[in-house]
């Protein structure tokens, strides 16, 4: 056994200490080695397939539960929409429109057409449908007489949701009275025939027993299924607020809060199925997203009882590993004897000798391979040594290359100054002041920023008006005012105004005789922020004006899924006025604004042909930084 000699120097008058030190052997290493490659792995792998095959039992029967919890939820939600499909049947009935709508002003003639017409309207839908327990209308006009239990004035039990509903938007509300029993009610407000005043707000109550008696044809026979709901509820003596608005429907668990807030964590992960530790021992647990109710049903139940049966295999699983252990043992011995040996002389030859050959065995097995392997590699590494100085020669060139190849933008910026100050001396105080916008303006367009302060958006608009002003001179009147400076820290994408300004010269001021005059004016407007760009040009027909606008409300409620970036919008701010024809610089602008602070943002635009264009920017004043 070979051993390491450490000598430690002593103090003066003492001798040195040696400590020995014992390197392990190798036949300590062939057992670790038989620990760590044959023992171990044999137990792991035993070990992980009886866990497969019980993962696999689980698997099956929680993709059986699931197929039932999807059946149940298309089946709630198809119901659902039976339900909702009741209000546009109101809608469209012209009796009851004109009623709400007060078309029927007096009230014997109000109180004939309800018994007329909408008393068996009212009475085939509540008896006609298992799940109704109600039907009734909110009035809105006061001069509509209440009629019993079905039109009535409004009062404090309507949730705010549904007072603040717009058209074309429902509302489902879940309310908890029993600590079981889940009832929803449905509104929807009923509009006049061109649906610009809302004339009543519909209410359909629906009966305790809707979900309990769907739960009762969606259950699957053995193990019982617990229903819980996890969302907005409205429960009537909520004990603890920390429990994450989990309510139990059908279900006999006795739960915890702590068990109740993790089983509402796991509605956050999208998941067909998981497995939920709890007091309980491991839940699995099921659920299916309902979109209307804006909440998740969910099925939990334990494991513990479902695999009793996979206890009696494991003495067979046991006799299995054991076997298999020994004939493991056999062949790992038998291969570490014959291979070892040959194993530690190369690897003493490759210590001792490093960089010297090493005796060729005439074997032509795996070994013989590695010690020709071996001779090859000592061949190459005088070759590969000579190749090393050629190689690093090249790495220094290719990157003086590279580097001679780069374009430095201050290069560009001095050029620009030197032809500035050369312009200046040659009595050009035009040129030189063109040249120093232009210089401005290159610099903003090479930033690499994809946001800018309002500020710098401004100071690049007057460098590039001044580049316009030497070139139409009088022809060119321009105005920058901004009410409020403190407007001028609010961030916004960069190139907002430029291709609008550019609009406005080329496609107004330039196109009518004589001067023209642009102003650019910012100011609040309540909790914006507006960009006024405004011309006194040629202006726009009315029929190109009508396109733009729909083109902009078009972008206004879909946009592209592929919106331009900050790089893209520079490159088109930047486009020849021919390239902005039928409104592109425009609409760029538009979908960017909206992309960026939302549908509530973005352009607008008022022309008059022969008077001149507007177009407003508005943008959230939130976006200011300090």
């Amino acid at each position: 056994m070979s051993t390491t000699t450490t000598t430690l120097t002593a103090g003066e008058g003492e001798s040195p200490v040696k400590l020995r030190k014992f390197r392990i052997g190798i036949v300590q290493k062939m057992i670790i080695g038989y620990i760590v490659i044959i023992l171990l792995p044999t137990i792991c792998i035993g070990m992980l397939y009886y866990r497969q095959i019980h993962n696999n039992a689980l698997k099956d029967f929680a993709n059986n539960r699931e197929y039932f919890i999807q059946q149940f939820g298309s089946a709630l939600t198809m119901n659902m929409s039976q339900i909702e499909m009741i209000h546009d049947i109101f809608q469209t009935n012209k009796v009851l429109s004109g009623l709400l709508a007060g078309k029927y002003r007096a009230e014997s003639e109000q109180v004939y057409v309800y018994l007329r017409d909408l008393v068996p309207l009212f009475s085939f839908y509540k008896s006609n449908s298992f799940y109704i327990d109600q039907i009734r209308i909110y009035k809105t006009d006061p001069k509509v007489l209440s009629m019993g239990t079905s039109i009535i004035e409004p009062d404090d039990s309507i949730p705010a949701e549904a007072i603040k509903l717009n058209v074309g938007e429902g509302y489902w509300l879940q309310q908890m009275s029993t600590p079981s029993a889940l009832q929803l009610t449905y509104y929807k407000k009923l509009y006049n025939d061109d649906f610009t005043k809302a004339t009543g707000l519909m209410e359909i109550r629906l009966k305790f027993t809707f979900i309990s008696s769907m739960f009762r044809t969606s259950d699957v026979k053995g193990t019982p299924m617990h229903y819980y709901l996890a969302g907005d509820v409205d429960i009537d003596d909520r004990k603890d607020e920390g429990q994450g608005e989990v309510v139990a429907l059908s279900a006999k668990l006795p739960l915890g809060g702590a068990d109740k807030e993790r089983l509402y964590s796991s509605v956050q992960q999208a998941k067909t199925y998981q497995y939920m530790d709890s007091g309980l021992g491991q839940l699995l647990v099921n659920s299916f997203h309902v979109p209307k109710l804006g909440a998740t049903i969910m099925t939990v139940t334990p494991t513990s009882e479902l695999f009793q049966q996979t206890k009696n295999s494991v003495r067979f699983y046991v006799l299995m590993i054991a076997a298999l252990l020994l004939i493991l043992t056999f062949a790992y011995f038998f291969t570490v004897s014959t291979v070892v040996q040959r194993i530690v002389k190369l690897g003493k030859h490759m210590r001792n000798n490093l960089l010297a050959k090493y005796r060729e065995e005439q074997d032509s097995d795996e070994i013989a391979f590695l010690v020709s392997s071996y001779n090859k590699m000592i061949d190459r590494h005088d070759e590969l040594m000579s190749k090393v100085d050629i190689s690093q020669l090249r790495q220094k060139e290719a990157a003086y290359l590279a580097l001679q190849a780069q374009i430095n933008p201050h290069f560009i910026y001095n050029g620009l100054e030197a032809i500035r100050m050369a312009a200046e001396e040659s009595d050009s105080p035009d040129v030189a002041k063109m040249i120093y916008a232009l210089g401005q303006s290159i610099r903003y367009s090479l930033s690499k920023s994809q946001h800018v302060k309002l500020r710098d958006e401004l100071t690049h608009i007057r460098s590039y008006l001044q580049i316009y002003k030497v070139r139409l001179e009088e022809r060119l009147q321009y105005d920058i005012d901004v009410e409020d400076e403190d407007l001028l820290r609010i961030v916004c994408p960069r190139f907002i105004i430029q291709p609008l300004v550019e609009n406005a010269i080329v496609h107004g001021i330039t196109k009518k005789r004589g001067t023209g005059t642009l102003r650019i004016h910012v100011y609040s407007e309540g909790g914006s922020a507006v960009v006024s760009i405004q011309d006194d040009g040629a202006g726009m027909t009315p029929e190109k004006l009508e396109q733009l606008r729909q083109k902009l409300a078009g972008n206004g409620t879909a946009m592209a899924a592929t919106m331009a970036t900050a790089a893209t919008a520079a490159t088109v701010a930047s486009q020849e006025p021919e390239q902005q024809q039928g409104g592109i610089g425009v609409m760029n602008v538009h979908e960017r604004m909206i992309s960026q602070f939302g549908p509530a943002y973005g352009l607008s635009v008022e022309s008059e042909q022969g008077v001149g264009t507007t177009i407003t920017i508005r943008m959230p004043k939130e976006g200011s930084a300090g």
